[in-house]
């Protein structure tokens, strides 16, 4: 169906040097608000030829030219800002940089799947470009990062990432798969038609047993699932009792004004909670998994057709060396979905494919009775080995199914499953950051998408952007924090990626460290 790139995965030799010359597109760095950045022309927005260069000029390194997509970022009007970003990250941008022999990626594309927010596009560019400049500081890399573009006819934003160390270069081409929209509109309903639904929804949810399975694949996620109910309990209650209390001191309200008082207070208790206590986020969540449960809506099922179209034309392009979608929370379900979608329509076998569900809600929809078609999508997945899928959890998150495979907690039979990951997002940041962030469940949550401060076993960026094959961070993540070395160089690596012919067997055991939280 398409040409094939080879394995995804080149040995090669290969001394790194930049030149640049001439105008060019627009360059945003992470550190670009640090004044490290020149600007110039914004890219072409033009439908397909909008990730092409600006000019049509490329960047060189050694004697390869990156003019593939999205990389118009690269070139701009002197070498000045390429020097000052290494410089400041320590590293050694010369001609005579030390040469590495890398089993590494060189071009890729990286599909994200958000979760359930109502975050636009920029809003996520913005986020991607701020949290990386953590990552280059952990890593002592450089990474441009370039202006988002909304692709014609399809619910994408793509932006190009470069990412560079002294003995190698990385060419991400990062589209973001949109379903923002959809959000909008659960969270844009009227106050009472929101609570009408989450009340149809959270009855769905009990009834039907998926609450009590919840609670058996993991007891947190159950007190996730029972917080709106219990905060509109509390409500309730104080709703039928403040306006009793006038009549332990003298006369009762009267009966209508005794209604009238306990509704107002109602009203007002859940307009209150929606943004100080999330409780407009946690009722249109419901809305929205009953609506996905049941295949209800027809923008639904719209936007997975064109996820899926464009998950296959990514594969079908042929022109990076390996493919990855990275789905944080529910937006793991639109992934398995999209994927099993591509292979029943004949998907292509390159270039590698990876599958990473970040603080994966798969299970959020596929334990529902009703979601049978979930889990046939899932079982289609589970039946392609050649896919490296892979699920991260933490026990301190509380919005994920923590030590739970999704094949095997489905009870499905099949010759593949992920494989699962228990992380410490803790050790994904300082103390002083972990501090600030504990107590607040919704941004733990979201740690699985951004930038670390301390190199560890699981780094969205590096997944996303970085040199590694998917498949090897998946297989050796304990390795991964010494793969590079201090100053970012893969020569200077501690712990190098075993060779292809010591690498572990797809049934082996994976190298992983400790992970209990």
């Amino acid at each position: 169906m398409i040409a094939a790139f080879g394995n995804g995965v080149e040995r090669h030799r290969h001394q790194h040097r930049t030149e640049s010359g001439g105008a060019g597109g627009k360059l945003s760095c992470a550190g670009r608000e640090r004044g490290m950045g020149p600007t110039g022309p914004d890219p072409p927005r033009d439908g397909g030829a909008s990730l092409s260069m600006a000019r049509g000029e490329g960047v060189r390194q050694g004697d390869r030219e990156c003019r593939g997509p999205a990389f118009w970022a690269c070139r701009t009007g002197d070498d000045s800002a390429i020097w000052r970003m290494t410089l400041r990250h320590g590293i050694d941008r010369s001609a005579n940089a030390p040469e590495a022999e890398i089993r590494s990626v060189r071009k890729r594309r990286t599909y994200l799947l958000a979760g359930y927010e109502p975050l636009p596009a920029s809003a996520h560019h913005h986020r991607f470009a701020r949290e990386i400049g953590r990552f280059e500081k952990t890593w002592s890399l450089a990474a441009h990062v370039g202006q988002p573009v909304d692709l014609p006819d399809a619910p994408v934003t793509a932006w190009p990432v470069v990412l560079s160390g002294p003995d190698f270069t990385v060419e991400a081409d990062v589209r973001l798969l949109r379903w923002d929209d959809i959000v909008a509109d659960d969270m844009g309903l009227p106050v009472w038609k929101r609570l009408w639904r989450y009340l149809v929804a959270a009855s769905d949810i009990m009834l039907s047993g998926t609450f009590l399975s919840y609670a058996r694949a993991y007891w947190r996620y159950a007190l996730f699932a029972a917080y709106p109910k219990a905060l509109l309990a509390v409500f309730l209650a104080l709703a039928c009792l403040v306006p009793a209390l006038p009549g332990l001191f003298g006369p009762p309200l009267p009966g209508g004004l005794h209604l009238l008082a306990g509704f107002v207070l109602f009203a007002g208790l859940v307009v209150a909670a929606g943004s100080r206590l999330h409780l407009t986020y946690m009722l249109s969540h419901w809305i929205f998994a009953r609506d996905m449960i049941l295949r209800r809506r027809p923008a639904i099922e719209r936007r997975a057709e064109a996820v899926a179209r464009e998950i296959a034309a990514g594969l079908a392009a042929g022109d990076v060396d390996e493919v990855v979608i990275v789905a944080h929370s529910l937006g793991a379900v639109w992934m398995l979905d999209a994927v099993a979608r591509v292979e029943a329509a004949g998907s292509p076998g390159t270039p590698p494919l990876g599958l990473a569900g970040v603080g994966s809600s798969t299970l959020t929809i596929a334990l529902h009775p009703a979601a049978g078609w979930l889990r046939d999508q899932i079982q289609r997945v589970a039946d392609r080995p050649t896919i490296t899928w892979a699920e991260y959890d933490s026990h301190v998150d509380f919005i994920c199914f923590y030590k739970n495979n999704t094949v095997e907690a489905l009870g499905l039979t099949a010759p593949s499953r992920p494989i699962r990951q228990s992380v410490r997002l803790s050790r994904m940041l300082s103390p002083q950051t972990w501090k600030r962030f504990r107590g607040n469940l919704l941004r733990i949550h979201r740690q699985y998408v951004m930038g670390n401060e301390q190199r560890y076993a699981y780094d969205f960026h590096m997944i996303a952007c970085g040199p590694f094959p998917f498949a090897d961070i998946v297989g050796h993540g304990a390795n991964l924090p010494g793969a590079l070395g201090p100053n970012g160089a893969l020569s200077g690596a501690t712990t190098p990626f075993p060779e292809p012919a010591e690498d572990m067997s797809p049934e082996g055991p994976v190298s992983w460290p400790a992970a209990s939280s």
